[in-house]
């Protein structure tokens, strides 16, 4: 366990001092946008979601027919996208900020939150999210639509890249965003609106658990999950009064490895910050078989090597481990959650692990890695 502990204290002393209350700037009328390459993890098949800080300028929105986006995963034309949030300007500068997801199955949900002209000239928070039970759109943490889905995942077109600040090339720029982004995230689970409110005012970084976040100063790295970006045109970085409370590094380290089940290693993240007094605070695993019985451990420490246990590597201490059943989602996400009380204070460590029931794994269990966090 010390080895873990150690490991996070020199992972908060090596992380490089990135610039803040900085983002990028775009205008309707001039090509400009990022664009991270296609993976599989900018297609989560266990869910999603995808935020971000935005401003939007809709007095300045040229005439004719217009789709300012934020983010858009698939570009091609002819309805390729699998998900995008975007405004719905059309061809009369409508102000509507829109949700899609596209499911395998063919079914799209969409969700639209009309706003009054000049709303969003102040910064303003957005959030889509897609469970396979309901996509929900959140503004500034508050639910502001939602729609009830058929539980298919979002479907994945293998070759698309995802885009932010632009949505497809048709008609350039009429998809070119106008206004200024920041902090765009990318999660492989839909969010509560819990977790959401806690870490919206956070900058964040170093998230583990197939997480990406972009958050835009000055560059074009994602700090969380390595989906490093580029950008074509004009994307304009440019200092902004967005003032977000930096997020302590690391927080929380994946440690010891999964015992792979039939979508491969199983991944543990955080749904919000462990910080003291975070009722909401809670570990998240996702690529778990569908609706599978879990088995979620949590202890005091981590193990520095595995006890093998019917196939699986148990790598929490058992001398603290308390274990705990529950389930996995129609998309294979599972949940622990530990309400943090404020007298707990700063500085402890709790280590977290998930089983599962699964054909695929050997002697028919699997195992996520373990995750360890410390309280801020």
């Amino acid at each position: 366990m010390r080895d873990v502990v150690s490991a996070l204290v020199l992972t908060a002393l090596t992380v490089p001092c990135l610039a803040q209350n900085t983002g990028v700037a775009l205008v309707n009328t001039i090509d400009g946008y990022i664009e991270v390459p296609y993976s599989a993890r900018v297609v989560p098949q266990s869910g999603i979601t995808v935020e971000a800080w935005i401003t939007y300028d809709d007095a300045t929105l040229p005439t004719g027919w217009r789709y300012p986006t934020i983010v858009r995963q698939g570009i091609s034309v002819g309805g390729s996208e699998d998900y995008f949030l975007r405004i719905e300007a059309g061809n009369t500068a409508s102000r509507r900020l829109r949700w899609k997801v596209v499911t395998a199955s063919g079914a799209s949900y969409t969700i639209d939150w009309p706003f009054a002209a000049g709303q969003l000239n102040a910064w303003t928070h957005v959030a889509g999210t897609y469970d396979g039970t309901a996509a929900r759109l959140f503004v500034n943490g508050g639910p502001v639509g939602s729609v009830n889905a058929n539980g298919s995942p979002i479907r994945d077109l293998n070759s698309e890249v995802l885009r932010i600040g632009k949505g497809s090339d048709v008609g350039t720029p009429m998809e070119v965003w106008n206004g200024q982004l920041d902090e765009v995230r990318l999660w492989p689970f839909a969010r509560t609106q819990a977790e959401i409110q806690q870490t919206m005012n956070l900058q964040l970084d170093s998230i583990p658990g197939r997480v990406s976040t972009w958050n835009l100063d000055n560059h074009l790295f994602d700090t969380s999950g390595g989906l490093h970006a580029t950008s074509s045109g004009q994307v304009v970085f440019t200092a902004n009064t967005l003032n977000l409370t930096s997020f302590p590094v690391p927080v929380a380290i994946a440690t010891g490895a999964s015992t792979p089940g039939c979508l491969g290693p199983i991944a543990m993240s955080i749904g919000s910050a462990p910080n003291a007094g975070n009722a909401a605070f809670g570990v998240v695993c996702t690529r778990a078989p569908a609706n599978a019985v879990a088995f979620s451990a949590v202890a005091f420490a981590a193990a520095s090597t595995p006890l093998r246990i019917a196939g699986i590597d148990y790598w929490l201490d058992t001398g603290s481990s308390v274990l705990l059943v529950t389930s996995a989602n129609g998309l294979g996400v599972a949940r622990q959650s530990l309400a943090l009380p404020a007298w707990i204070g700063a500085g402890l460590v709790f280590a977290f692990q998930f089983g599962f029931l699964d054909p695929c794994g050997p002697q028919g269990a699997t195992a996520s890695d373990a995750l360890v966090v410390i309280t801020q």
